[in-house]
């Protein structure tokens, strides 16, 4: 199952936020642009940038959680998450033929690309079964909503 921040029956601010509970190695959505938190447009600075969904593996948190709100950073690395798989690779077999797959490298050269967020970008934790022991490469549990896309 997918962990959504907006589904209050679960998650709110403060201890109860979603990133009280995210681990390291999860993967997680964020958003970047602006929106509204309380009313009030927060963001990268430009108030007419639309919200765009990224995808982070948790590599460490540091946040202080009080009983309504939430303040820190979340650091991870870049994970790209793409539909169906064009080589027909082994992975695709053993991920059930899954339809999205999960990389933090788009080939085994590449870097990774460090992020950091803070907790009110949050929007998701996603469940990702890893093809190999470094967890670099894998797949959704579930079909990625479009909300999160």
């Amino acid at each position: 199952n997918i962990d959504f921040q907006s589904d209050t029956s679960l998650y709110g601010r403060g201890e109860r936020h979603l990133s009280a509970i995210i681990n390291e190695e999860d993967v997680v959505v964020y958003q970047t642009g602006s929106w509204e938190v309380d009313g009030v447009t927060v963001g990268d600075g430009d108030e007419d940038a639309p919200p765009t969904m990224k995808y982070c593996k948790v590599d460490t948190l540091q946040i202080i959680w009080t009983h309504n709100c939430e303040h820190g950073f979340i650091r991870g690395i870049s994970v790209d998450i793409v539909s169906g798989n064009d080589d027909n690779s082994e992975e695709e077999e053993k991920s059930n033929n899954s339809c999205c797959n999960v990389s933090c490298r788009t080939t085994p050269d590449d870097d990774l690309e460090f992020v950091e967020f803070g907790p009110e970008q949050l929007r998701a934790r996603l469940p990702v079964e890893w093809l190999d022991d470094n967890r670099e490469r894998g797949y959704l549990d579930v079909p990625l909503p479009k909300e999160l896309t």
